[in-house]
Formats: C-alpha cells, sequence, structure tokens
C-alpha cells in the first residue's frame, strides 16, 4: 500500500505533510518520514475539494523544495567541515583542543602542561596538516626531545621520563584529533626507554630531623618574614606528612576547609585561585591525632584576618606560586645534608606511602587516602626493593 504523502489531523485540524528522509532512497518501509505542518484546515474549509487537494498539493511541493534546499545546503557544508579538517594544521588544531580543555574542570598547570609537548613537537617537526602525521613525524620528535637541554642554563639533554611524559601528552592531543575525525586513527607513539626503579624516598628520622630543624627555626628566628616562613612550611610539614596530600591541595587550603569538629580536611575546588583538584574520588581527608593536636594550637594563634591554611597573617598567601613552597623545602632537606627528591611528590607522598604498606596498612586503605585512581599507581609508590632488602639484611646471621 503507498503512503499518503499528507493526510489531515483532526487533533490539531492540520494537513500535515510527510517526506522521505533521503529523497534519493524514498520511504524506508519501517521508518516515518519527516512530517511538516501545510496549513490550517480552517484556512481552507471554504474550498471545493478540488481546490482543496490543489492547494494542499501546491503547499506539499513548496515544503518539499524547502526541505530539499535545507539537506543540500547542510549536506555542503558537512562536505566543506570535511574538507576543512582534512586541511587543519597542528597549530590550529592544538588551539581548539586548548578551548576545549578551558572548557572543562582541568587546572590551568595541567593544560598549560599538556599545550607545551604540543608546542614542543611543532618545535622539532615545525607545522604541517595535522593528517599528515604519521611515523616518520613520531620519530622525528623522539629523536628531537632525547637531545635537547631539559632548560636554558643546561646542556644536559631531557631524562627518558620527561621526554615520555611530553609524548604522553602529545598522544592525548592526538587521541582527541582522532575523535574529533581530524585524523583517521589512533597512533600508538614510541618513545623513550625507562629502566624500572624504585621511588625514592627518605626515611622516618629524615623527616623527624626535617621536623625538628623547622622548630628550631621557628624558636631562633627574630625576622617576621623569617617566621612566617617558617612556620607555614611547618603546617604544609605536618599536614603533608598526616594526610599524604599533593603540593597543590595544601597550597589553596582556605582555612573554612578545615572542620575540627568532624575532623575531615575538605578538598574541592577553588575558583578565586583558578585551582582544580587532580580527580579526588575521596576528597575528605582525615585528621588524625597527631594533626589534630597540631592543628589545635596552630588555629588558636591564628588571626582574625586570616584566610588560607598557608597564610601571611593578613588573609593572603604565603606564595602565590606553589613551586616557591617546594624550593624551600627542598633547600630545608639540602641543609640537612639529605639527597635531592622532590618534597612533595617523594620526601611524603611516597616516604608515606612506603611506610604505611611496609607496616601491614592495607593497599586499598593507602590508595583512597592517597586518592589514586587504581591500586596499580599506588603500588608504584611503594618502595618494594628497599623493603625486601631490609627484610633479607635482618635475617643475616652475625659473623
Amino acid at each position: 500500500m503507498a503512503r499518503a504523502l499528507y493526510f489531515y489531523d483532526p487533533k490539531s485540524e492540520n494537513y500535515i505533510g510527510e517526506f522521505p528522509h533521503d529523497p534519493e532512497v524514498g520511504f524506508v518501509a519501517s521508518r516515518r518520514g519527516i512530517r511538516r505542518k501545510l496549513c490550517d484546515a480552517s484556512d481552507v474549509d471554504h474550498l471545493s475539494p478540488e481546490k482543496l487537494k490543489a492547494h494542499v498539493w501546491d503547499r506539499y511541493l513548496k515544503v518539499e523544495r524547502e526541505l530539499r534546499n535545507k539537506q543540500i545546503k547542510q549536506q555542503r557544508e558537512k562536505e566543506e567541515k570535511q574538507r576543512a579538517k582534512k586541511k587543519l594544521s597542528v597549530s590550529a588544531a592544538l588551539e581548539l583542543w586548548e578551548k576545549e580543555l578551558k572548557a572543562t574542570s582541568m587546572s590551568a598547570d595541567t593544560i598549560s602542561n599538556y599545550t607545551r609537548s604540543v608546542r614542543l613537537y611543532l618545535e622539532a617537526v615545525e607545522d604541517h596538516p595535522l593528517r599528515e602525521f604519521d611515523r616518520e613525524r613520531n620519530i622525528q620528535f623522539y629523536q628531537f626531545l632525547s637531545v635537547r637541554p631539559k632548560d636554558k642554563h643546561s646542556r644536559e639533554p631531557l631524562s627518558p621520563a620527561t621526554q615520555n611524559k611530553h609524548m604522553r601528552h602529545f598522544s592525548a592531543f592526538l587521541v582527541w584529533a582522532a575523535d574529533s575525525e581530524y585524523i583517521e586513527r589512533y597512533y600508538k607513539l614510541k618513545k623513550a626507554s625507562v629502566p624500572d626503579k624504585d621511588m625514592d624516598t627518605y626515611e622516618m628520622a629524615d623527616l623527624t630531623r626535617a621536623r625538628q630543624l623547622l622548630e628550631k627555626r621557628l624558636a631562633e628566628y627574630t625576622r617576621p618574614k623569617d617566621i612566617c616562613a617558617a612556620q607555614n612550611m611547618l603546617r604544609a610539614f605536618m599536614v603533608a606528612s598526616q594526610t599524604i596530600l599533593r603540593l597543590g591541595a595544601i597550597w589553596s587550603l582556605p582555612l573554612s576547609a578545615i572542620d575540627m569538629k568532624r575532623r575531615v580536611i575538605r578538598i574541592q575546588e577553588v575558583k578565586e585561585l583558578g585551582w582544580v583538584p587532580k580527580k579526588m574520588k575521596f576528597p575528605n581527608k582525615p585528621i588524625n591525632d597527631t594533626l589534630f593536636k597540631f592543628l589545635q594550637q596552630d588555629l588558636a594563634r591564628r588571626s582574625p584576618r586570616e584566610k588560607w591554611f598557608l597564610d601571611k597573617g593578613d588573609g593572603s598567601q604565603w606564595h602565590k606560586d606553589k613551586s616557591n613552597i617546594s624550593h624551600y623545602a627542598a633547600d630545608l632537606f639540602k641543609e640537612l645534608g639529605l639527597p635531592r627528591i622532590k618534597p612533595f611528590h617523594h620526601a611524603f607522598r611516597a616516604t608515606m606511602i612506603t611506610h604505611l604498606l611496609n607496616h601491614g596498612t592495607k593497599p586499598t586503605d593507602v590508595q583512597q587516602l592517597a586518592d589514586h585512581s587504581s591500586l596499580a599507581t599506588t603500588m608504584k609508590y611503594f618502595n618494594t626493593r628497599k623493603a625486601s632488602q631490609d627484610a633479607a639484611t635482618s635475617n643475616l646471621p652475625e659473623l
């Protein structure tokens, strides 16, 4: 039975036309066509049946032309977009990617790190149509990173780990490009070979010495600026060692996020600073007895004007750039003659994770405290070789 091209709809009291989705294919038996209003019944009820039929048919043909022209225009626009995608350069794609990243909850620092890796690619390979990316350009970028100095003051090349970081970032860019149909497939990039090694950590005695040095400085310093610095570093030290929080969370922590009644520190986005937590699944960090006692004493001495956990005393942050806090901590460990490792990554997080795992804490509990997406990430922080060797040397016989 042929499909009626138009019909009267008693519910709306309109004449309705039905059109195929694709004029070249025609109607599909199991699919309803595109329906459009042709005219009100009240506008044509005075016409004779012949004139009514002719009028409705004229309206049908007019709407059909309008739909067809719209479809042709959309098809042309689609084809033009496809042609533009094929011509899109790496630099132009980078601008689009950066806009999309800024529209997400990703932090400004993370966006800067990711886009910098793509800019390094442009420095290595120069701009070209994104669709022309291939294995040869991957190798060219790989060779560029392997000899590029790590900074302008050094001739030492980037470490394999840093080279791979840039490759990971560039790979994320290519995944986005494939998802956006700017390139036709995903690429598995060649990366530098990085030997497996345990996470560098300190001993508990090392951290105890660091805290004692900070307390000594507080007792001896007389200049307000020096006292403020030692005080804030001690605060950062205590929270980092007792909660395993990342530096960004400590740096951006408002005093209002410390709930002494419920004994939790609430980690959340701080729009004022443009800081976003790193995919935290367990944002409330418990305050243990050691930290609770420290915070009780610390908060009692605070000025009413203070707003931040790391505060100058007047409601302003101790440091606008969180890297300065790392520099202070690094100098502290250097003064103690300890190896130079990243303070808030290795000295606190990795050291405390290793300690917890070595002393029987369930790995899944440590994973939640550290806010790792997977248990495998937590176990990477576990200094297994040191733990195994310590156990073995303890069993060596006395000679």
